[in-house]
């Protein structure tokens, strides 16, 4: 047995009564957690792979974009299991009401720490993304943990890419001091997401505001994210403004 393989028959299979109580929390309370998710052999495996980066990088910020960059984690072969693209693939058909694309992952690993570790906090913005999926692989526990911030389904999947860009604007620009403010005085006015290592979290990271609060210096915060289904993908104003 290979080791997608092998990983594959580790993660939880989904079934389909349990993916429409996963929609319905995602829809109602903002966010759905699946605990322990991640076997202990593998949720081990990867935070011996943090905890080297980490070390890689003098105990300070570091960050991993793509299934190639974290390959031999298992996160790389994470992306790859058919129960996992599954649970995507069959969020998006209960959502959108139609067929659902490839799954194809824009994926990232965060690894919270050290001096750099604020400015990655606190940081509120939409993603990019229909589905978010956050897996925690260490989670500080003691003193801050970096908690995820959010503010649940404010805005619908735009028909435009114009539409979306004025959003994160607002947010990103407009916004940004305001809700800074209120996750410092006023905290419990946000969903807040109290994360364990293993567990996955789902929440609909292109329609909700969220950011992480952060964590000591001295602790680490490493969350792996799985990012699915770019609504703009074919947008030319979005490719002209990247060129």
């Amino acid at each position: 047995m290979d080791t997608v393989n092998a990983l594959d028959a580790n993660t939880p299979e989904i079934s389909d009564d349990r993916l429409k109580l996963i929609f319905s929390a995602m829809e109602g309370d903002g966010y759905c957690c699946v605990p322990d998710f991640l076997a202990p052999a593998n949720l081990a495996r990867m935070q011996e792979f943090v905890a080297s980066s980490v070390r890689g990088s003098q105990n300070e910020y570091v960050a991993f974009k793509g299934r190639d960059s974290v390959k031999g984690s298992g996160l790389d072969e994470l992306a790859q299991s058919a129960r996992f693209q599954s649970i995507f693939s069959r969020l998006y058909v209960a959502s959108r009401k139609k067929p659902a694309p490839a799954v194809e992952f824009y994926q990232l690993l965060r690894c919270l720490t050290g001096k750099g570790m604020m400015e990655h906090s606190f940081n509120f913005h939409y993603d990019s993304y229909l589905i978010t999926a956050l897996i925690p692989i260490v989670i500080p526990t003691a003193g801050r943990a970096g908690d995820l911030l959010l503010v649940p389904n404010t805005r619908p999947v735009r028909d435009t890419y114009a539409g979306n860009l004025v959003d994160k604007i607002m947010v990103d620009k407009i916004r940004q001091k305001s809700l800074r403010t209120r996750a410092v005085n006023d905290p419990a006015s946000f969903t807040r997401i109290k994360m364990v290592p293993g567990n996955l979290y789902l929440f609909w990271g292109y329609r909700s505001i969220h950011a992480n609060e952060p964590c000591d210096p001295d602790t680490v915060r490493a969350t792996a994210l799985y990012h699915y289904f770019d609504p703009h993908a074919d947008s030319r104003l979005k490719a002209r403004l990247r060129r």
